[in-house]
């Protein structure tokens, strides 16, 4: 009863709001976008200006002991005589190393300033933590930073740790030990608590990457008719610094980033992603190993469908990760749009466009023993059962014979977070009826693949589960 009043009280309210999720009810269609227009005059952003010649540092992973690292120079291009570079070394007394990059501009959103972008090659280290600091020498350098390029994975088990199913949580989250951040749909305006406890996890504890599953900063949302909306740019990734200019930030995009043709996603981050170095032929997808993990990035904002480009690099990219468990046992796909939700707010993302998008990848997915598919685009969390075909193959994470699959979109936007979920999914194992934001915490063990979802706003663990991968010799 509980439940089908807040989802009542979540109606009424977006409604009268016009928000939720990205979707707005209309009379008696729902899942329609709300208008560029109406929401840049209705939110003011919140800015993060950056200080100094250094801004919005961020790092890329492109291979083994290599990085690209990015950040904006507040100076007009057309200043020109730009000559960006980074000095690195094994220690922060020591950048006995120097390299040189390019520096560029894009026109769209009025944006006037200058990107810089530096691919670091470090395979003479005999460590694998980088200090590093970047610049100009006509404008000045950044403070440094440092990163540290992860083995695969912790060598630990959870067996001697409990796992409580229910509130109040022992967090299976070992912060002693490297984990990954997830996040989706996630911009400034009201999404700075998920951006501050991100940082707080690089800093205080062991977050080595994040990865975004798409809706990145919203600026599509701002700008009006003059379409000026580059500085939401620029402040989101100011909002980011304090942890991507120390871990890597992989990203993939979503239906926000459409405006000017992707080119401001391209431009700040699409064209740092490791496509060349995984055989794709675009910057919108591509996989990487990492942390015994292999990640692959694609984009439902392009055509997916079987005998694509983009699903024919896919399948042959999950055949050879399926093949080479060995060094990298787990298998973690993101894209943008959800292949399983249950939303009511975005009813037709659920009821229309997923069973469109099962019926380009379900198969693939289950046939290469996928581990996890996160998708954000709907802005809450829920989680599923091992699942195929709108069953559930079974009730539990051991030995999974199916996909998991995660909506994650509730990292904190303009648009307000969605708390409705249709009634008694047999697939779905988890869902929060909550307008709090949040993230996903992802830990990989040789065996397990453990999960925390963060209440962004309350600093605490809401949902928590792991997958285990054990023979019979192992129980």
């Amino acid at each position: 009863m509980l439940q089908k009043l807040v989802i009542y009280l979540a109606v009424l309210v977006y409604c009268v709001e016009g928000l939720g999720g990205g979707c707005i009810l209309q009379g008696s269609g729902l899942g329609n976008e709300y208008s560029v227009e109406a929401t840049a005059l209705r939110y003011q952003e919140e800015i993060h200006l950056g200080g100094g010649p250094v801004q919005g540092m961020h790092l890329s992973f492109t291979g083994l002991k290599q990085m690209v690292i990015k950040w904006l120079n507040p100076t007009p291009y057309k200043s020109g005589n730009f000559q960006p570079a980074c000095n690195f070394g094994e220690s922060a007394l020591v950048l006995n190393f120097t390299t040189g990059g390019e520096a560029y501009t894009y026109p769209d959103g009025m944006f006037q300033m200058t990107l810089n972008k530096v691919q670091l090659n470090f395979s003479a280290f005999l460590g694998n933590t980088v200090y590093y600091k970047c610049g100009d020498i006509k404008f000045g350098y950044s403070p440094i930073y440092n990163f540290t390029m992860q083995k695969k994975y912790t060598e630990k088990r959870l067996l001697s740790k409990p796992r409580n199913e229910s509130p109040p949580y022992f967090g299976v989250i070992d912060s002693s030990d490297a984990f990954v951040a997830v996040i989706g749909d996630h911009g400034v305006t009201r999404g700075e608590d998920t951006a501050y406890n991100i940082a707080d996890h690089v800093k205080n504890d062991n977050l080595q990457l994040i990865v975004h599953a798409g809706d990145i900063s919203y600026a599509d949302k701002f700008g009006g008719e003059t379409h000026n909306n580059s500085y939401i740019w620029v402040s989101y990734m100011n909002l980011m610094q304090p942890a991507t200019a120390y871990v890597p930030y992989m990203t993939t995009p979503g239906n926000h980033e459409h405006q000017y043709n992707f080119s401001a996603y391209l431009n700040w981050l699409g064209n740092s992603m490791p496509y060349r170095e995984s055989g794709s032929d675009s910057p919108f997808w591509y996989s990487f190993d990492y942390m015994g993990i292999h990640f692959v990035a694609f984009s439902t904002e392009h055509d997916f469908m079987p005998n694509s480009t983009q699903y024919h690099w896919m399948e042959r990219d999950l055949q050879k990760a399926n093949s080479n468990r060995e060094n990298s046992p787990w298998i973690v796909v993101f894209g943008h749009r959800p292949l399983y939700c249950t939303s009511v707010i975005c009813m037709e993302r659920c009821e229309k466009e997923a069973p469109v998008f099962r019926s380009y990848l379900e198969d693939l997915l289950y046939q290469q023993h996928v581990d996890v598919v996160f998708a954000g685009h709907n802005h809450q969390y829920e989680r599923s059962y091992p699942v195929y075909k709108l069953k559930p193959v079974q009730l539990d994470y051991k030995n999974p014979k199916a996909p998991v699959y995660i909506v994650n979109g509730a990292a904190g936007n303009p648009e307000l977070n969605d708390p409705s979920f249709r009634f008694k999914v047999d697939w779905r194992a988890f869902d929060d009826i909550t307008f709090d934001t949040g993230y996903m915490l992802m830990q990989p063990t040789q065996t397990e693949l453990r999960f925390q979802y963060m209440n962004s706003n309350k600093k605490k663990i809401v949902d928590q589960f792991v997958i285990s991968k054990v023979s019979s010799l192992d129980v």
